[in-house]
């Protein structure tokens, strides 16, 4: 057996609790809109996310979770700001990263891009031509590529 036999993998790396905080920060971040057009951050799947493109900031988000109360999800809004706000001054260096990528994968969901009234999913091909050009800008460096190799005839 070997050590990697040992392992046990998870795209759940949060206990039950954890992820209830991390709900609550979430959507304390980026709420939903009363009309519903905007999502919360708590609606979307950041670890999966943040497994796949920043992987490194896992355990600063754990370490932010881990100085959040139990009660922290169910408080206010309010109450809820005023303690992530205190948490930006005491861990500023963490609540940055951390927020960065929540920023990021949020405003990827295609339902936010919806939200604030882009269309989802990659801008080329709907609608926008690729004009021709003229190649003969590339003359300068096809020439210049026989000057540095020998060109057999």
């Amino acid at each position: 057996m070997t050590k990697e036999d040992d392992l046990i993998t998870t795209d759940k790396p949060l206990g039950k609790a954890l992820e209830k905080q991390l709900r609550g920060l979430l959507d304390t971040l980026i709420p939903a809109t009363e009309d519903g057009v905007m999502l919360s951050a708590a609606d979307i799947d950041l670890m999966p996310y943040l497994q796949l493109h920043s992987a490194e900031s896992i355990p600063m988000l754990i370490q932010l979770l881990n100085e959040l109360d139990d009660q922290f999800a169910s408080l206010t809004q309010t109450a809820r700001e005023s303690i992530v706000e205190q948490m930006s001054i005491t861990h500023p260096g963490p609540f940055k990263i951390v927020t960065l990528q929540v920023f990021a994968c949020y405003y990827q969901d295609e339902r936010a891009q919806r939200g604030i009234g882009m269309d989802a999913g990659p801008p080329f091909p709907r609608g926008n031509s690729v004009e021709p050009g003229d190649l003969s800008l590339l003359d300068p460096v096809i020439a210049g590529r026989h000057s540095y190799r020998k060109v057999e005839d």
